[in-house]
């Protein structure tokens, strides 16, 4: 699963619109051709076939309604740091998505890390400027927890190593996912 991340814990992507605002202006379609045809959106973080996973599509397509959600946002922080690793096709759609942010106001800069040291150092809290990048997730086992747990616990929120790059800390949120993790996988739990 090819993702990008927000830190929602600092300006700019501390405010909804904005996150959603970007999620609006990012073109699906353009991600496919970057990757030539090998990745098709799901619109969500539980890839097709995983339990649980349902299609829909949130936020299709639309520059115009993200320049909206900024100009009401009206984020006094526009500078933002777009982290990618310097494997192609990774780094031209972090390319990509450094433009679609200029494209709404930002001033964006892609930071290219070698692969080998990228999850090193975009998981070290210590690492400056951690606004945004381009990152993958790829399945341990075929529980949709996998994914929760390891992404959006506030428990995998750690110094060095974290795997919750949004910096999603919410209780309740967290509450749930553990307590999905501690039941057996079965129509309740994917649903």
């Amino acid at each position: 699963t090819w993702y990008m991340y927000m830190n929602m814990t600092q300006p700019p992507f501390d405010d909804l619109k904005v996150r959603e605002a970007v999620n609006y202006a990012v073109n699906t379609e353009a991600l496919e051709k970057i990757y030539a045809g090998s990745l098709a959106a799901t619109h969500q973080i539980l890839p097709e076939g995983m339990p649980g996973h349902e299609p829909f599509d949130l936020y299709p397509h639309d520059m115009a309604k993200a320049k909206q959600l900024i100009e009401e946002a009206n984020p006094s922080d526009r500078n933002i740091t777009v982290w990618t690793d310097n494997e192609s096709p990774n780094n031209e759609a972090g390319a990509y998505y450094e433009g679609v942010l200029d494209e709404l106001g930002f001033n964006a800069k892609l930071k290219e890390i070698n692969a080998d040291n990228y999850f090193t150092i975009i998981g070290n809290e210590s690492t400056p400027d951690l606004d945004t990048g381009w990152l993958s997730f790829y399945e341990d086992y075929p529980h949709p927890n996998d994914f929760l747990q390891t992404l959006f616990s506030g428990e995998s929120i750690a110094p060095t190593g974290n795997t919750n790059f949004p910096r999603l800390d919410d209780p309740k949120v967290t509450a749930k996912i553990a307590k999905l993790g501690e039941e057996p996988l079965g129509s309740k739990q994917e649903a």
